[in-house]
């Protein structure tokens, strides 16, 4: 499938996200993106030219935003919907902008000036999103990634734009079917069906909240394993047939990126970049440069960890030296090994340990993108600008002397 400007400028503005990220939104496999990325990287064979770095302005608050929608006679509160997150559900909900407040206590009577700011997250304009807390989208007022485009033209391209999402719909719905008739080729019937329960199966949990999570990492393995298994019964030299397990998660990770449920999918891709980098180490930058301080530690499996307490050592007295309260946990399938004595508590001292190691198996997993090396990257970063402007500033001034000396000189 050919890339598109909208795609080269959405990549180019997102450089920083994180690969399984920028799949789902583009919905196409992470091998693909990966080497776009690489190509439009490469100034020589970059199909648009990068922007300058524009300076950022403030998002516009999403209680300034509500208000115009109140307050703006051109415009109708009923087209405008408000996702928050709910503290008791610990979701993100939606509710008509209308809304009558029956549930939080205040004098308030409209349900979205009830709910505190800080937990309002998406405001939409019938179906398209115009300010997103999140992805720093502002549609109303034009701030920042809403790249001047107003609540006006908005309404009046609506039209055009819900038509060219239907386009985008029913294109993607035409890939997905190549996809599964692609894959189901290489599988056969029996192991394309085993595939499309678990597939069933892993939705239906999601729909209904009832998701472990475990269970998306189970589906990866289970899918890897019907790979795996048409590799070895294929009888027919198949042109598209995965030749190693790196390959065959590429290749399903085309399927993964078509799937109606947004979170779903970006887990699920998550999770096979995950696998793959695992596979291949050459990969774990992702060919993406993400700087997400926010980014989520990899999940571990309690099944996976070997602890054990021996008594500590060093200054704490006799609690620290004559209770087993240091705790030494080994990561199996690595053999990853930290410890921890940092409290005289042991129930801190596993919670602190348990922290370290996903830090240490978030290394090993996501190497340069980590949030360690990433914080790293950071300060040389920052130390590296310090010492240029400090170059620069010695520079002028030197410059300021030399033209006094010669300006002194000619007097």
């Amino acid at each position: 499938m050919e890339w598109t400007i909208e795609d080269d400028q959405y990549l180019s503005e997102h450089m920083k996200d994180n690969l399984p990220k920028l799949a789902s939104h583009l919905g196409r496999g992470l091998r693909g993106v990966e080497s776009r990325i690489t190509k439009l990287n490469d100034v020589g064979q970059a199909s648009i030219a990068k922007e300058e770095d524009r300076e950022s302005t403030k998002l516009t608050p999403a209680k300034e935003v509500m208000r115009r929608i109140q307050w703006d006679y051109g415009l109708d509160p009923n087209d405008f919907m408000v996702e928050y997150f709910d503290r008791v559900e610990e979701t993100t909900m939606s509710t008509p902008f209308g809304a009558k407040n029956d549930s939080v206590k205040g004098k308030e009577e409209m349900f979205v000036f009830a709910i505190p700011e800080h937990r309002i997250m998406v405001i939409k304009y019938k179906e398209r999103t115009v300010w997103d807390k999140v992805k720093k989208i502002d549609r109303v007022f034009g701030s920042m990634n809403g790249k001047g485009e107003t609540i006006d033209q908005v309404q009046a391209n609506y039209d055009e734009w819900e038509q060219r999402q239907a386009e985008i719909d029913e294109y993607n719905t035409q890939r997905q079917k190549e996809m599964t008739f692609q894959i189901k080729a290489i599988m056969g019937e029996h192991l394309f069906a085993a595939l499309k329960v678990t597939s069933t199966t892993l939705q239906n949990q999601t729909k209904i909240g009832m998701i472990e999570p475990q269970a998306i990492d189970d589906y990866v393995q289970d899918a890897l394993q019907l790979f795996r298994k048409a590799r070895a019964v294929s009888m027919e030299d198949l042109p598209n047939m995965p030749q190693n397990d790196a390959e065959a998660l590429d290749l399903f990770s085309n399927l993964v990126a078509l799937l109606p449920d947004d979170e779903l999918r970006e887990r699920i891709l998550d999770q096979i970049f995950k696998q793959v980098t695992s596979l291949d180490p050459s990969r774990r930058s992702g060919g993406s440069q993400s700087s997400n301080d926010n980014q989520r530690l990899p999940d571990m499996n309690e099944d996976d960890l070997i602890e054990t307490f021996v008594r500590g050592s060093g200054a704490g007295g006799q609690k620290i030296n004559k209770t087993a309260s240091k705790v030494l946990l080994i990561h199996g399938p690595t053999q990853i090994r930290v410890e921890c004595q940092d409290t005289r508590s042991l129930q801190q001292n596993r919670k602190i340990a348990r922290k370290r190691l996903k830090l240490k198996l978030d290394e090993y997993w996501n190497g340069s993108q980590s949030k360690n090396q990433k914080k790293i990257s950071i300060k040389v970063s920052k130390k590296q600008k310090q010492k240029t402007r400090n170059k620069a500033r010695l520079r002028k001034k030197k410059e300021s002397e030399d033209d006094s000396d010669e300006i002194g000189g000619i007097e």
